[in-house]
């Protein structure tokens, strides 16, 4: 069906920016929207330790600005091919934020360290950390740990200081150290507890074990507080663009629907004075004379009245159609602002383990130091490395889940609602009907999309599956992630097209039909005081929810009664249709081939059928009946209409043409 292009505001700056943005950098340099490695403080040490030589600032400028993963970069270097890395680096760099940590869209967070992959998949912190309030607790831990570090490495620092005067300042670092930890949990931070309950008795330390604690503790602490700082906020500030983005569409979205509603009350107004209007200027005949002085008055106000009226129903299609884009963006936005809280989650755990493995190396190499020192402190030394040994990190992140863990969230999805659904609001039927008939056609044509595109992903998730070496771990995630997405718009266009169906069906004096969704739309009011729907569909009950609507099964309450007459759209729907829908939606798709699949039907259900009379079809997914066919009946509606297959054609027909077959 043809759609008039129709034009919408431009939405805010900052969002128009970051799209872009994003889109170019994912274009001209998608091997590095990947979140760089967290592991800064190991190629310092690698650097010193292998290369016997300082890492230059202008190198680790270098790194920081192409955000190239640490890992590689130590290999590269061991192999003596850092010159590569720069080339690379120059053909993507100069279109990317050197500032820039974490992409918005369009690339996954993770570190290809295989080690530290299998770790997260185990531990599974990050997803226990899903949603708003779970990210918040989850930033406020990975602070705390933050804290910490930044507590010890200045306890440690202190005691180098003192050395010389260790037993004097040696109570007062351990009353510190015991403070600074006595919030954390796990073994990690048990073992540096009981290193400050052991610094009592360790008052005699020389220069040297100050000078080695200094150089192989402390500093490589501070390099990770300074690194996962750093990253930290990157992390945050990308969550924070993405939540101040989807704040800026649902502006955008709820001033729209009050312009619609507006025009909605003004055509209503005016609909109802060009009817009185009309009615006057067939009213009595009497005083002729008085009648015809005033009838050239009465000619151009009714002009002028019906231009009025015309220009009010054109605000209010156009009004409905910009609202109901900016919900679709806004909860477009709501996707994206969701995927950037998940990814940061799974880069908090990210940085938390490092952090907890780096503080249980720093722990034993602390405990290597004491072991030296001879054997006046051997017996202290022993009673420090039993929780040093039992440090187990995984179990560690396992104690957190279990204390701190928020749970898996249930997102709450704001659908559209229209001012025809209202049946309370002041509206002509037959304008209302009409205005319900366009708005579910317009709903249905989105749906369809998204059930093709969605095919086309499933397709390529299986041939992913099938062959592993068919993409990239990158392409696999992407494919998770629009997958995904595109669930979730189902459902979201799902809710909607009941919602405007069960008030079409409430019109029309028909019971509303059930849906898998109608218990979880709750109805409240917003700020305005207009109905505002929420559909909070939780996790365990979505897939359920999307399987028995895969079946794309036909609309049964919105077809009509079942006497061969098929409800058809409105000649005029291609002055109503979704404006820049269909390029936003294929703006915002992969392009995937789309894998035909076929079923065989089981020939059987409820029964069979004989064909009365003929019965011509409206509809595509409609059968052609001639009198004397025989139908096997799969499924029957209380409509009227019943489903069943005729020479191998499955399709719907309507009962009162049949008799039933006993």
């Amino acid at each position: 069906m043809r759609a008039r292009r129709r034009t919408l505001s431009p939405p805010p700056l900052s969002l128009a920016a970051a799209a872009t943005d994003d889109d170019c950098h994912e274009r001209l340099c998608p091997s590095l929207t990947c979140f760089p490695p967290l592991s800064s403080f190991t190629l310092g040490k690698s650097l010193v330790q292998t290369h016997g030589h300082t890492f230059s600032r202008l190198t680790m400028d270098w790194v920081e600005r192409s955000r190239l993963n640490l890992v590689e970069v130590i290999s590269n270097l061991r192999g003596g091919r850092i010159e590569n890395h720069r080339r690379r680096k120059n053909l993507c760099i100069s279109d990317r934020d050197s500032n820039s940590y974490l992409p918005v869209t369009g690339s996954p967070i993770y570190c290809k360290s295989d080690a530290l992959d299998q770790s997260i998949t185990e531990t599974g912190l990050a997803l226990t950390w899903e949603g708003q309030n779970g990210f918040e607790e989850l930033r406020r831990y990975i602070k705390q740990g933050g804290d910490f570090c930044k507590d010890l490495s200045s306890i440690l620092q202190e005691r180098s200081e003192v050395e010389t005067q260790y037993a004097k300042s040696l109570s007062k670092l351990s009353g510190k150290l015991l403070k600074a930890s006595k919030d954390s949990v796990g073994s990690v931070n048990q073992a540096w507890q009981r290193a400050g309950t052991q610094m009592e008795v360790q008052s005699e330390v020389h220069r040297a074990f100050a000078t080695a604690l200094s150089e192989e503790v402390v500093k490589p602490l501070r390099q990770l507080v300074e690194t996962q700082h750093r990253i930290r906020k990157s992390v945050e500030s990308a969550v924070d663009k993405t939540g101040k983005s989807l704040a800026e569409w649902r502006s955008a979205e709820s001033k729209s629907k009050k312009q619609s509603f507006m025009c909605a009350r003004e055509n209503e107004k005016l609909q109802d004075a060009m009817l009185d209007v009309r009615l006057g200027r067939s009213g009595s005949t009497h005083h002729l004379h008085h009648i015809q002085n005033q009838k050239t008055v009465s000619e151009k106000e009714s002009v002028k009245l019906e231009s009025k009226r015309r220009k009010a129903e054109e605000a209010v299609k156009k009004a409905d159609v910009e609202y109901y884009t900016f919900c679709i963006r806004a909860e477009r936005a709501r996707l994206e602002w969701e995927t950037a809280v998940i990814r940061g989650s799974h880069c908090f755990q990210a940085l938390e383990e490092e952090r907890l493995q780096h503080l249980k190396d720093l722990a034993s190499c602390y405990l290597q130091h004491l072991t030296e020192m001879g054997p006046k402190l051997v017996q202290s030394v022993e009673r420090l490395s039993e929780p040093v040994q039992i440090c187990d990190v995984a179990r560690d992140i396992q104690t957190v889940v279990s204390i701190k863990g928020t749970g898996q969230p249930i997102p709450e999805q704001l659908l559209p609602d229209f001012y025809a659904e209202h049946i309370t609001l002041a509206m002509n039927r037959d304008r209302r009907r009409q205005a319900l008939v366009k708005l579910l056609q317009l709903i249905r044509q989105d749906l369809d999309r998204e059930r093709r595109g969605k095919q086309g992903v499933e397709n390529l998730a299986r041939a992913l599956q099938q062959t592993p070496t068919f993409g990239a771990e990158d392409s696999q995630q992407n494919v998770t992630e629009k997958l995904h997405h595109m669930r979730s718009m189902l459902t979201y266009l799902e809710a909607a097209r009941y919602k405007v169906q069960s008030a079409l069906a409430e019109l029309d004096g028909r019971s509303r039909g059930s849906h898998p969704l109608a218990s979880h739309i709750q109805v409240t009011r917003d700020r305005q005081g207009l109905q505002q729907s929420v559909l909070k569909v939780p996790p365990w009950v979505r897939k359920e929810s999307l399987d028995l609507l895969a079946g794309d099964s036909p609309d049964w309450t919105d077809r009509g009664a079942a006497d061969g007459n098929s409800v058809q759209p409105d000649s005029d729907f291609d002055e109503f249709s979704s404006q820049g829908s269909e390029k936003d939606y294929q703006s915002s798709m992969l392009t995937f081939p789309v894998i035909s699949e076929c079923g065989e039907s089981n020939g059987s259900g409820a029964g069979r059928c004989k064909v009365l009379y003929e019965y011509s079809a409206n509809l595509y997914d409609e059968l052609n009946l001639s009198p004397g066919d025989v139908i096997n009946i799969h499924d029957k509606q209380a409509d009227g209409w019943w489903l069943g297959e005729l020479n191998g054609i499955v399709g719907i027909f309507p009962a009162t043409y049949v008799e039933e077959i006993k």
